[in-house]
């Protein structure tokens, strides 16, 4: 039967030999010295034909002369290429397949080779691979790029399967980056106290909303504008209470200079208990500059005088007082000037 049949190797195919990659690389090389040889058979007709003057165009002569041995040189080397390739694709004894069906073929067990090379190669350098992924991993956290980091634990945990090693490597991730967190919500919030401390609360209020926009999830920064508006309060309430003891005590300049300060603080009504001990003090500061002028003005110290001249204009600008101290600080200041420039020569006795 056919199944019993032992097997026998296919019968050779015999191709002539002008059909196989030797014969085609043969007939190339054939064509190229017959090609040289009726170049020079050419060149001498040619030459003796000049040189007897018979030719009347040489020029068209020459070129359909050796239109011939051109085309036998390119024949020549279309079938040595043609001769080259078969050979190294198919072998020797090859007279060349149908040339779409042996392409796939061969492209597929390139394709085949290179995927396998790929595989090897993987294999082959499989721990220097996950060496230098650990590299990386490591550079990357102390460069803080963690987002980075943490896709170079998703390779070495699907790609090689290092599981446990990728679960360390990214707790080891979150740790750090909860760090970096809380170092710069512990930087941002030593900036707002030192607002804080400077009672600049318009400053210290937007930097209260731009920490709760960067840092939302940090448990750190919970209450924060609450704590800005908690201090605004407190400093509020010191100095109303500072203000009253001043008061009481007639320690006029302190009392103006909280009054002053807290004015940028008060609200129409919340300033409605202090307006009678105000009116007071601002009284009281106004009889102070008051003695104090005339008190310069009598011992001739003028500059004292000018100064505390322009204090009282620049307080109490609509008092009857500030319209006496207009039509006099022409002339204080004049005496001012000469007396400041009488001071430098003054010299102590020796």
């Amino acid at each position: 039967m056919a199944d019993n049949a032992p097997n026998t190797p296919p019968e050779k195919i015999k191709r002539p030999f002008f059909s196989t990659p030797p014969g085609l690389v043969t007939g190339g090389l054939l064509l190229w010295v017959g090609s040289f040889i009726v170049s020079c058979i050419l060149t001498v007709g040619l030459f003796n034909s000049s040189s007897e003057s018979e030719i009347a165009n040489p020029i068209v002569v020459a070129y359909f002369a050796y239109s011939p041995p051109i085309l036998m040189a390119i024949g020549g080397t279309i079938m040595l290429i043609i001769g080259a390739i078969r050979w190294a694709v198919y072998g020797r004894d090859s007279a060349g397949a149908p040339w779409t069906k042996n392409l796939v073929t061969l492209t597929q067990s390139v394709n085949e080779r290179l995927l396998l090379s790929e595989t090897a190669k993987r294999i082959a350098y499989r721990h220097e691979d996950i060496n230098l992924l650990r590299s990386t991993i490591r550079e990357d956290i102390d460069k803080k790029d963690f987002d980075a980091a943490l896709v170079l634990v998703n390779e070495i945990g699907t790609t090689y399967g290092h599981k446990e090693e990728a679960e360390e490597y990214r707790d080891q991730i979150i740790a750090a980056r909860t760090a970096e967190l809380e170092e710069k919500v512990q930087k941002a919030l030593a900036k707002l106290d030192e607002l804080l401390a400077a009672h600049k609360f318009e400053e210290a209020s937007k930097e209260a909303e731009k920490i709760h926009r960067l840092y939302n999830d940090s448990p750190q920064i919970h209450g924060v504008q609450r704590k800005v508006t908690h201090a605004r309060e407190q400093y509020k309430h010191d100095l109303e209470r500072e203000f009253l003891e001043a008061a009481k005590v007639d320690n006029v300049d302190r009392a103006v200079g909280l009054l002053k300060e807290l004015d940028k603080y008060l609200t129409e009504q919340e300033a409605a208990p202090f307006r009678e001990t105000a009116r007071g003090v601002i009284g009281k500061q106004r009889e102070n500059l008051g003695v104090q002028f005339k008190i310069a003005v009598h011992d001739k110290e003028w500059l004292r005088s000018v100064s505390v001249g322009e204090q009282i204009i620049r307080e109490f600008p609509n008092s009857r007082m500030a319209d006496e101290v207009r039509g006099m600080l022409d002339l204080l200041r004049e005496r001012a000037a000469g007396q400041r420039a009488a001071q430098p020569r003054e010299t102590p006795a020796g």
